[in-house]
């Protein structure tokens, strides 16, 4: 029983699901009788009749192939089942596990159990014309599509199908992948038409963890099984004597079945430790040189030649795929025993053994591969280990973008267990630079950290096309954790390619861009160049012809004065922020819809400059106005602005704890929060810095308002995320772990943990002197508050020497501070001056000194009490208890050291 378009044994799933579903409990009983009477019969009749020489015996441990009978998961077929039978659940599951796990085995041992349901195992490529059999009624009443290799799919497609299971009734879709990644996460991207819809199905909620231990069974025990049922299966003796190798308890299980395999067929090649997938490779090399001598295919004059040339051709299929017989020709000619000169005839003889060996997963010309994936990939990865170098690049070299992607998702997978796949991506993204770009920029979000990097240093020296660069340069989403360098080696090629005869608002543009993705990767100074470049070019061109070029003038200032905020220019980035936010309203007093966003973005922006230059009070108006604005367009279209107002929120947060109003600023920055975890859940790649930056925030918040077990869970889940961004891009993110650490030292320290404390205060400290030695004018502030706090926490572990040297280096930072810029850095020095007397009462260090400086503190808070109460006078009243106790005690010691007569110029 065969239909249009699929394999038999999918319609015939679906049937005995059905029949299953009527006659579950007699037939399910009638099928596993019948199956122990065969393998107790094969038993019985092992090594009297010939033995079944197996085929492929690779195949043997296909899912497909269910050699071994299915055991355990019984939680997670629960889960799914609970899950189809519930008509308020969410449409879609994922399921993710390493290589070998069982993924695909679960979900057809699940699938066609399924008591009344037909199931659909979605080919590649097939995800629009399911999705179109869905969305005209064509399926049936209850189906359950299975989408393996989940991550590889196109993203846009998949998207459209899990939004139109959505939409039907009595749809389910059972996604399988390795990883839930941030092509899980990013998936709404594709897919903007339906972008909120796609974000609720790709909730964390939606995954299923698969571990490698399957319950509690023992690796030896799962071994010993298996070896038993592949005997009975292949009417071979079991072995007489027979020890597997020791596995840990988290071994995929394919491994452990492969173990079995190997023993049943006669044991490894060697003596000691051994790779028992190489050892399975070794025993499907039989099948490839059977199928050859069967189609009288001759691929060397000597033996060892031949089968030589016939594992590289599998590897290389493996590595490669074909998508029709052309490319499977090239596959055949990039094998090094064979080469381009190979003759057509030949080269046409590889391609029929090809297409015999294994069976297509898809429709169409493509070809079939070794399966399973952690053979396959093993394979790859030996055969070209084993070329020489020039060898490997021409592997690599002209290669259809499919083909790249698939070369390096199999190679980012083999990375894993396959420690040589390093050193051949190495090899794949420097033989054809532009193509494994393209290919990078495709696959990058699943493998982060392993390939965009390497990409983007290649780039930067490679000759590649100007116009290609442009294009490509302008497909990279921003902002992008992993593929930001990427695209600022793309921006770069653009700039120093552009012609002199370029007009001078496309290089103004280019230069816009290219400052945004240098300060995304960390190199402020660079961006800060190249955006006053673009604002120079943009005063000419407006100069010349307003009305048209005012809306780039304003972008581009608006975005010079974050560059000059970054590069520890307070001052001129407050004079740039306030032009922009004028240029914006003068655009919105025209065009209110077409404006109102830019407006929204230079008011928050021009909100932190007021701040960052001392001016609370004007800070917190810009801010609640951005707030507002930004509620208005989120009001109006969610998707697209629900990033900029969670921004502002966060940043009206601050604004609000500035001023002395904790209670509102809590719950602001609990909104940006909860906004942030909602973004960083759909899109993990773009938006972790600023989850990082908003639990930081709010963790400050939590201790502001006297919750500090809160305060420190969250500080220390700041500096948690900030070390994960460090370790892909330390440059960029380096000043903000520095903020958290520094934070969450007083996070320790305000509750007990004042050991901690010191560890990390003292780490913060370093990593500021580390940046302030780099950019002393952006860093300085941050030094000098890491400086501050590290002496409090020195002083509360008994180092008084220590704690009085670090108090004195703060107070002289923040006066160098105070003299450049008075109102911005006057509320600092004042609570620098008071923590001398903290430290010197929690020290025992009580001199005119102290007094003196503590005394000087005081002044300066009163001064700032008088003009803003609601900010300070709680800061003045505690400073002036302080120096009240410092009094007591000096007096105390005074009147000590004049009845002990001590010598003049001494102190007690």
């Amino acid at each position: 029983m065969v239909a249009d378009d699929k394999a038999g044994w999918t319609v015939v799933a679906g049937a005995t699901a059905a029949v299953v579903g009527q006659f579950g409990p007699s037939l399910g009983q009638w099928v596993a009788a019948r199956r122990e009477r065969h393998e107790r019969q094969g038993r019985a009749v092992a090594g009297v009749l010939v033995a079944d020489l197996p085929a492929s015996v690779a195949w043997l441990l296909h899912p497909q192939a269910a050699v071994i009978r299915f055991f355990g998961r019984g939680w997670v077929l629960r889960g799914l089942e609970t899950w189809c039978a519930d008509p308020d659940a969410s449409p879609v599951r994922l399921v993710v596990g390493s290589g070998g796990v069982g993924k695909t085995r679960l979900a057809q041992h699940f699938a066609t159990g399924l008591a009344g349901w037909t199931w659909w195992p979605v080919a590649p490529q097939g995800e629009a014309r399911v999705a179109q059999l869905v969305a005209d009624g064509a399926a049936a009443a209850r189906l359950l599509l299975v989408v393996d290799y989940a991550e590889t799919r196109d993203p846009a497609s998949l998207a459209a199908l899990l939004c139109t299971a959505q939409r039907a009734e009595g749809v389910r879709v059972l996604l399988l992948a390795r990883t839930a990644g941030l092509w899980w996460s990013t998936l709404s991207a594709a897919y903007p038409e339906q972008a909120h819809l796609v974000d609720a199905l790709t909730m964390p909620a939606n995954v299923i963890e698969l571990p490698a231990r399957v319950e509690e069974r023992a690796p030896s025990e799962i071994v010993a099984d298996a070896v038993a049922q592949f005997a009975a299966h292949l009417r071979y003796a079991p072995p007489a004597e027979f020890t597997p190798q020791a596995y840990d308890a988290d071994t995929p299980v394919l491994r452990l079945h492969a173990e079995a395999l190997v023993a049943v067929l006669g044991g490894p090649r060697g003596g000691g430790r051994y790779d028992v997938l190489a050892e399975v490779i070794g025993h499907e090399a039989r099948y490839w040189r059977g199928c050859a001598r069967r189609a009288r295919l001759v691929a060397a004059d000597d033996a060892t030649s031949r089968d030589a040339a016939l594992r590289q051709v599998v590897g290389i299929a493996a590595l490669l795929g074909a998508d029709d017989d052309g490319q499977a020709a090239g596959l055949v000619r990039r094998a090094p025993l064979l080469g381009e000169d190979t003759p057509a005839p030949v080269v046409e003889a590889f391609v029929r053994w090809l297409r015999n060996l294994y069976p297509s997963a898809g429709s169409g010309g493509a070809l079939g591969t070794l399966q399973p994936d952690l053979l396959a990939e093993g394979l790859a990865v030996a055969v070209l280990r084993d070329c020489a170098p020039a060898e490997q690049t021409a592997v690599f070299s002209g290669l259809s973008r499919a083909q790249a992607v698939r070369a390096l998702t199999v190679l980012g997978r083999a990375c894993v267990h396959q420690p040589d796949a390093v050193k051949v991506i190495e090899i794949a993204l420097s033989a054809d630079v532009p193509v494994m770009t393209e290919a990078v920029l495709q696959v990058g979000t699943r493998f982060p950290g392993r390939f965009a990097a390497r990409v983007a240093t290649l780039l930067m020296t490679a000759a590649v096309d100007p116009e290609w660069a442009r294009v490509w340069a302008e497909r990279v989403p921003y902002p992008s954790l992993e593929l930001g360098q990427v695209a600022m080696a793309l921006t770069t090629k653009v700039l120093i390619d552009l012609p002199p005869t370029t007009p001078p608002q496309e290089r103004a543009v280019w230069l816009g861009g290219h400052a945004l993705r240098l300060a995304e990767t960390g190199r402020r100074a660079e961006a800060l160049t190249a955006s006053n470049e673009a604002v120079n070019l943009h005063r000419e061109l407006t100069a010349t012809n307003r009305d048209t070029y005012l809306p780039n003038l304003a972008t581009s200032v608006n975005n010079h004065a974050l560059r000059l905020a970054e590069t520890g220019h307070p001052t001129e980035a407050l004079t740039a922020s306030n032009e922009a936010v004028n240029l914006h309203r003068e655009l919105t007093a025209t065009n209110r819809d077409t404006y109102l966003p830019d407006l929204a973005t230079s008011v928050n922006n021009h909100a932190l400059r007021l701040a960052e230059t001392g001016h609370p009070t004007e800070a917190l108006t810009a801010s609640n106005e951005a707030v507002n604005l930004h509620r208005e367009l989120t009001a109006t279209n969610r998707d697209t602005y629900l990033p900029d107002l969670a921004m502002s929120v966060n940043n009206h947060a601050v604004r609000l704890a500035e001023t002395g109003r904790h209670a509102e600023a809590l719950t602001a920055s609990n909104e940006a929060v909860d906004l942030y975890r909602e973004l960083a859940a759909t899109n993990r790649d773009a938006y972790l810095p600023n989850l990082a930056m908003s639990v930081n925030n709010h963790a400050v918040r939590l201790a502001e308002t006297g919750r500090h077990a809160e305060a420190l869970t969250a500080s220390n889940e700041a500096v948690d995320l900030y070390r994960e961004l460090a370790a892909t891009n330390r440059d960029a993110y380096l000043p903000n772990l520095a903020t958290s650490v520094n934070n969450h030292a007083v996070r320790l320290a305000e509750t007990g943990r004042h050991a901690e404390a010191l560890t990390a205060s003292n780490e913060a400290v370093d990593l500021y002197r580390e940046l302030a030695a780099t950019n002393r004018d952006a860093y300085l502030p941050n030094l000098a508050t890491s400086v501050n706090n590290h002496a409090l926490r020195l002083a509360k572990t008994g180092h008084p020497t220590e704690a009085l040297t670090a108090i004195e280096e703060a107070i002289n930072l923040r006066r160098e501070l105070a003299a450049t810029n008075r109102d911005a850095h006057l509320p600092s020095l004042a609570k620098s001056l008071r923590n001398v007397g903290v430290v010197g009462l929690a020290v025992g260090v009580v001199s005119d000194h102290v007094v003196a400086m503590t005394t000087e503190g005081v002044q300066y808070l009163e001064e700032l009490a008088a003009t803003e109460p609601e900010a300070f006078a709680a800061l003045r009243d505690t400073a002036v208890s302080i120096l009240a106790e410092l009094q007591r005690v000096f007096g105390k010691q005074s009147v000590a050291a004049a009845s002990d007569d001590a010598p003049p110029g001494t102190s007690a």
